[in-house]
């Protein structure tokens, strides 16, 4: 996990100087007047894009962190449980082996027996349902032979639909441009946040 936040560091190092790079460049193109298609055409296909990997990057990057804070916490109570359990052993070693096989033994068979109640209720589900549908479709398969194909009127609404729906893909990437941008630099100081928490273990751990 600890080289995969490296990894993502140097990808997100990348991807802030292209995005600031892009940033600037069309922010010079719009004040020189250059033609709004291709401004708007850079913005959709290329920022969107980046941004959404750099939150990509911020994500795991962020996760992987957690992961290690949580594994270094994980691994301190292990070291603790394994003290407690030293100390005790003359004494419990005996009961507690036993109550571990016991309890191993009931867990085991209470997994068994819900596995094979749910296969049953499965099994019985699957039985009733399939001879529902068997009755339901004989009769709708005959009755979708006799007619029409497709409807000119619905296969115009979806193409109008269809238009629609490009065009506000289009406005909404226009739209969440600005948005992502402050994602991306909070998720960035969320990242600076949990780096400098992940070298103060490193660095705890060395001593």
């Amino acid at each position: 996990m600890r080289e995969i936040t490296k990894e993502m560091q140097k990808n997100m190092e990348m991807g802030m100087k292209l995005d600031t790079y892009l940033t600037q460049q069309i922010d010079q193109a719009k004040r020189d007047g250059e033609d709004e298609e291709k401004i708007k055409f850079v913005e959709d296909e290329v920022l969107f894009p980046l941004r959404q990997r750099i939150e990509d990057f911020q994500q795991i990057l962020v996760v992987n962190q957690q992961g290690i804070i949580a594994s270094e916490i994980i691994r301190k109570n292990n070291r603790e449980l394994i003290r407690s359990v030293d100390r005790a052993q003359n004494v419990t070693v005996s009961a507690l082996r036993t109550a571990v096989t016991v309890a191993g033994a009931l867990y085991n068979q209470k997994i068994v027996l819900d596995k094979v109640n749910a296969v049953n209720k499965a099994t019985n589900d699957m039985i009733e349902s399939t001879s529902k549908m068997l009755r339901q479709q004989g009769v709708e398969i005959q009755k979708q032979a006799t007619e029409a194909a497709l409807s000119p009127d619905v296969l115009q609404a979806s193409f109008a639909e269809a238009l629609g729906a490009l065009d506000d893909i289009n406005n909404y990437r226009q739209q969440a441009l600005p948005m992502m941008k402050d994602t991306i630099d909070k998720f960035a100081a969320l990242a600076d946040e949990g780096e400098r928490k992940i070298q103060e273990l490193e660095k705890s751990t060395q001593f």
